[in-house]
C-alpha cells in the first residue's frame, strides 16, 4: 500500500484495514503463546523452556509465568525432575568407570 493508496481510501475504509489487520496479529499471538506452552512442557530439561521461549521470541520468565498460569505447579514438579534425575546421575570418574 503507498501513500496514494491512503489518500483515496476513507478514513472508514483505513479504519476497517487496520482493526483487520489487529485481529489478525491478535489470532496469531495467541496461537504462537499458545504452542510455545505446549511445546515448552514436552521436556523438563535444564534449558529447555528457555530456548522454546527464544524460539518463539518472548521472554522465558513470561513463558513461566504463562505455564504457571495455565498449568500451576507444572514448574515446580518439573524442577523436582530434574533434581531427582541429577541426584540418581552417576557423579564423578570414578562413577563413570564403575559403569
Amino acid at each position: 500500500m503507498t501513500t496514494n493508496d491512503n489518500d483515496t481510501k476513507t478514513l472508514k475504509e483505513l479504519r476497517e484495514t487496520s482493526e483487520a489487520a489487529e485481529e489478525t496479529a491478535r489470532v496469531a499471538k495467541s496461537a504462537l503463546l499458545e504452542r510455545a506452552v505446549k511445546d515448552a512442557m514436552k521436556s523438563t530439561k535444564y534449558g529447555h523452556l528457555s530456548g522454546v521461549a527464544r524460539e518463539a521470541g518472548i521472554a522465558a520468565q513470561y513463558l513461566r509465568d504463562l505455564i504457571e498460569k495455565e498449568h500451576p505447579g507444572w514448574l515446580d514438579q518439573a524442577a523436582e525432575e530434574r533434581e531427582a534425575a541429577k541426584a540418581a546421575a552417576p557423579r564423578g570418574r570414578k562413577a563413570a568407570r564403575a559403569a
